[in-house]
């Protein structure tokens, strides 16, 4: 009884949490149905190569870490021991993320994601045809042209440059090709 009125005047705090691999967004998704416990898991969205081509995928921002708001003495037990969190981020006695970088990392955000763009779409990227009669040639991206869904690229091709308009999926960056 005797530690009760500290713990309910104890603040809540922001919390870094080491989790399973690629399981952020399960143990994020446990921790938000405890009562008292606020989390954060920011997320980014970014095209990546696939045997297919090109693809979006969503996925943690820091990779194995998700943030969680507590009262430490209260709820860390339960916290630590829910499944997908292997550990609490500590440094010595500190463990506490100051209030406003969450903030911060937050107002920065909206949803609590990040989109990334498509990098060999940019003018000037460096870009490989990977699909159609073009697979395979190098060339540069001059301009996008989005009412058309089309970007503009410059080719070498048999020795002579040339100006050809192409979906932005037919193309990656040329430094992405294995």
């Amino acid at each position: 009884m005797a530690d009760e009125p500290k713990n309910k005047k104890e603040p809540k705090e922001w919390f870094c949490l080491r989790t399973q691999t690629k399981r952020e967004h399960i143990a994020a998704a446990i921790l938000d149905r405890l009562d008292e416990i606020e989390v954060f898991c920011p997320r980014i969205s970014q095209i990546k190569k696939t045997r297919t081509g090109k693809k979006r995928f969503v996925e943690a921002m820091f990779p194995g870490y998700i943030f969680a708001k507590f009262k430490f003495h209260a709820h860390s037990r339960q916290v630590v021991h829910s499944q997908g969190i292997t550990r609490m981020v500590e440094l010595g006695e500190r463990r506490i993320i100051p209030k406003h970088v969450i903030e911060d990392l937050k107002a920065s955000l909206t949803e609590d994601m990040i989109e990334a763009s498509d990098l060999s779409i940019l003018p000037g990227a460096e870009i490989e045809v990977i699909t159609g009669s073009l697979k395979g040639l190098n060339g540069k991206v001059l301009a996008q042209m989005s009412t058309q869904n089309r970007i503009q690229i410059l080719l070498d091709f048999l020795g002579r440059e040339i100006k050809v308009s192409i979906a932005p999926d037919d193309v990656l960056l040329a430094r992405d090709i294995d």
